[in-house]
């Protein structure tokens, strides 16, 4: 029993004491233990004495053993220094979570999922679900989001949180009021319209042909005449018949001989295109409604809440 007692601690307190006896002027000092007071039992003498006689552990043999040892801490010291203290610097690739907020303190959006679901977090009237949740993928120095939001992870650790400010100047902008207009609700639409040949393959997807019926965007035409370079054709609307045009959606209340009476069905938020650009619906009146053409956070102080979830250093 002795014996399996000794044997147990050897193995254990060799390779413990490797490292020291490394370092020590005169190793056989390490194991030679046996006239100091805290070693009182015979079968702990027995075991130091077998890690000085084992010619593994005995240095003057096996010199080697030393440069080994300092590799292993220096490797091990490498390792735990890339892994908890690498930090973020231009060129890496970095993987964040974040939330962002208005002064208000709504949410207009977020990588978190358990935060977008949250009904007790306020959010913006416009803030919408993603399709999926996963950390935002960012290449630091490539201008991919904002510079004071790049320049906030630089320096950055994974598992490090941060809270940034970013001024409206420094993201989407002052608010122009001229970038705001009034739409009328009634719009119409003329039932004969020509395009080129280039043009309707490109939205149609297909080549014209005379008397052939087309969709693009839910919008039925009827091919009725096709020159070298120009296809004339007709809507196929029915009255009381629900459209979505590029002012969103309408329905179908009238025609005359030449026209469609159109009156659209907007709700706050939606999104249509003008030739003045992509604007959003910010108010619905009962003859017009209000679509804001600026950038959607012009004029909004930005707060975000950033979270490092790994960094990829760059080659």
């Amino acid at each position: 029993m002795v014996v399996e007692r000794q044997i147990r601690f050897r193995d254990i307190a060799c390779p413990l004491f490797l490292f020291y006896n490394c370092m020590a002027a005169n190793p056989t000092e390490v194991w030679l233990w046996q006239d100091i007071s805290l070693v009182k039992s015979r079968s702990y003498h027995n075991v130091f004495k077998t890690c000085r006689d084992n010619p593994i552990m005995n240095m003057r043999t096996n010199k080697g053993y030393a440069a080994v040892a300092i590799i292993i801490v220096v490797s091990l010291a490498g390792i735990y220094y890339l892994e908890f203290y690498k930090k973020v610097e231009m060129g890496d690739t970095v993987y964040v979570n974040y939330t962002g907020s208005l002064d208000t303190g709504e949410i207009f959006d977020t990588t978190l999922e358990e935060v977008a679901m949250d009904d007790s977090q306020a959010k913006v009237w416009w803030f919408k679900l993603r399709t999926g949740y996963e950390p935002l993928k960012i290449a630091i120095g490539k201008g991919n989001v904002l510079p004071d939001f790049e320049m906030a992870l630089i320096g950055m650790r994974e598992g490090q949180k941060k809270e940034i400010t970013i001024s409206p100047e420094r993201a989407a902008g002052a608010k122009d009021s001229a970038k705001i207009k009034e739409i009328p609700l009634i719009q119409t639409l003329n039932k004969e319209e020509d395009m080129t040949i280039e043009n309707f393959k490109t939205n149609f997807r297909q080549d014209p042909q005379v008397d052939g019926i087309y969709q693009f965007q839910g919008i039925p035409v009827m091919v009725t005449e096709i020159t070298e370079e120009m296809v004339h054709f007709v809507l196929q609307f029915q009255v009381g018949q629900e459209i979505y045009i590029s002012l969103g959606n309408a329905l179908v209340t009238g025609e005359t001989e030449t026209e469609f009476e159109i009156t659209l069905t907007p709700t706050l938020g939606d999104v249509i295109y003008t030739v003045v650009g992509e604007g959003r619906v910010i108010e619905v009146g009962e003859d017009a409604m209000l679509v804001d053409f600026n950038a959607v956070l012009a004029g909004e102080t930005l707060h975000y809440t950033i979270w490092v979830v790994r960094i990829e250093k760059a080659e």
